[in-house]
Formats: C-alpha cells, structure tokens, sequence
C-alpha cells in the first residue's frame, strides 16, 4: 500500500462520513436496471486539483524516505522513553511542514470540490475537508513514529 493510497483512503473516508450521508424517504425498489451512465470527464477544475495532489504526494514520498531512517535510530535508542522518542520524531517533520502542509492542503481542496460537486452543504464540505486536514498530517507523523514504512505497511 503506498503513502498515496493511504492519504486517498483517509480522503475517502472523510467523504463517506455521516455529515456528507445523504438520506431519502424510502421508494419503491427500481423495475430494472438501467444501463450504467457513461462516467462523467472530468472538470479542468478536477484535472488540476488531482495534478495537484499528485504532485504534493509524490514530493512526500521521498521525504519519507529521507525520514524513515532518521526515526528508525531515535526508535532504536534504549536510552530514550517513548515520549522522549515520540518528541524527537515529530521534531523532525518540523522543518517538513511546508511540504506536509501542501499536500494536505491539495486533499482539503480536492474534496470541498468533490464533495460540493457532488451536491453536499457548503457546511458538509468544509466538515470533510476540514476532517481530512487533521488526518493527513497525523498519518504522517504517525507512519515514521511506529516504525510504518513510507508505504504505510
């Protein structure tokens, strides 16, 4: 599982929360099927949000990378207590945070537009997004603090 499917889950999950469930009054179940709709393009607005995700994504990876063995050593440290530990590994996101900051900010961005489009509140959109704003940075940190590879695995 890569860095990248791991931050689309979190915004998946974001998306399909209660806030954006949507409830209609019971109907009479469909007589048949219809033949699925062709998927819609995609907007230019949608193109360049993903481009932008994509590119904050792939700018962490190799940070991740960079990182992982800096907090493998602080892990390995006997003389450290876990929150001593814990302490030295987020310090090290610290200097990252622009870079972690995009690419959370690409997420947010992409799902208020997603989440508008597809016909939820401007209240519901923010609440998605905002949700998604916290989980991103708190995966990051989390991955290089248990010992997650960049891959999340």
């Amino acid at each position: 599982m890569t860095l990248r499917l791991v931050l689309a889950t979190s915004a998946l999950l974001a998306l399909s929360s209660p806030a954006l469930a949507q409830q209609a009054a019971p109907v009479a179940p469909p007589a048949a099927p219809a033949a699925p709709a062709a998927p819609a393009e995609p907007t230019a607005e949608e193109v360049a949000l993903t481009a932008r995700v994509q590119t904050a994504a792939e700018a962490i990876e190799p940070l991740m990378a960079t990182l992982k063995p800096q907090a493998d050593a602080i892990r390995a440290d006997a003389a450290l207590s876990d929150a001593d530990k814990e302490t030295r590994i987020r310090a090290l996101l610290v200097p990252h945070q622009a870079t972690i900051d995009e690419l959370t900010q690409s997420i947010q961005a992409l799902i208020l537009y997603k989440a508008s489009s597809e016909g939820a509140s401007p209240e519901e959109a923010a609440q998605a997004s905002s949700m998604v704003g916290a989980m991103v940075p708190a995966q990051i940190a989390e991955a290089l603090i248990k010992g997650e590879d960049a891959d999340g695995e």
